[in-house]
């Protein structure tokens, strides 16, 4: 009997077919035996989970930083805005002072010039005075304290007044040099009298041998004869003395 089954055939039963795996069987995640010549089955590629935890993370963190961003925004513009405030009234200031300046400068080359004049006007009224004076009482001259006065009046030649005291206390000394330069003796006679600035009498001192610095026996000047007197004038009145005249016989 001739055998009509092809000749690669194996004989096999259906026992002898290899275990198909049965659809829905096959645990997810785990892999049966391959057979050989059996396809690979495709394997889809996994996405990667998104974390709901990152998500947040992330948004909270942006959140943050754009908060961070508005508030130093917003101090930047305060520094700025306070800066210009600052340099705005620094410029006014510096404005007001540089006017007040001004001004000040004016005003007081105003009362410089108010001053020069009322010095001016004095002087001309202290010359007015004293020739008023002059010709009221002859030989009158500007007191001064502390400085010699050459007068060079017959035999005086100079005097000095010093002032002393204080308040009411105050009083006038005089120290004045006498030269006898005539050929014979003479007996001085001479008389300080002190004027106020209204011409009136404040004092008056008359020399005596009582005044001499170095004791003398007679009241005589001999020809030649130096000498130096200084006593105290007895004031009369609070006014101050201004002028003074020496009167000599």
């Amino acid at each position: 009997m001739n055998d009509d089954r092809r000749p690669d055939w194996s004989g096999r039963g259906p026992s002898d077919r290899p275990n198909r795996p049965v659809p829905g069987q096959q645990a997810h995640g785990s892999e049966g035996p391959r057979l050989e010549g059996q396809a690979q089955p495709l394997q889809r590629a996994k996405r990667p989970r998104s974390s709901k935890s990152s998500r947040h993370r992330s948004s909270s963190r942006s959140r943050h930083q754009i908060r961070r961003l508005k508030i130093l925004a917003a101090v930047l513009a305060s520094a700025v805005v306070a800066s210009l405030v600052i340099l705005v009234v620094m410029y006014f200031r510096i404005d007001q002072l540089r006017d007040g300046r001004s001004a000040e400068s004016v005003q007081r080359r105003q009362v410089e010039a108010e001053l020069a004049r009322a010095q001016e006007r004095i002087t001309s009224l202290n010359s007015d005075l004293q020739i008023l004076l002059q010709n009221r009482i002859p030989g009158v001259d500007q007191l001064v304290y502390n400085r010699q006065i050459e007068l060079n009046d017959q035999y005086v030649q100079s005097i000095t007044f010093v002032e002393s005291g204080l308040g009411n206390e105050k009083t006038v000394e005089f120290s004045t040099v006498l030269q006898n330069v005539r050929t014979g003796p003479i007996l001085p006679k001479v008389t300080i009298v002190l004027f106020d600035e209204a011409g009136m009498q404040t004092g008056m001192a008359q020399l005596d041998r009582s005044h001499t610095i170095t004791p003398v026996d007679i009241p005589e000047m001999q020809p030649g004869e130096t000498r130096t007197y200084s006593t105290r004038i007895e004031l009369n009145r609070e006014q101050p003395s201004k002028y003074f005249v020496v009167e000599v016989l």
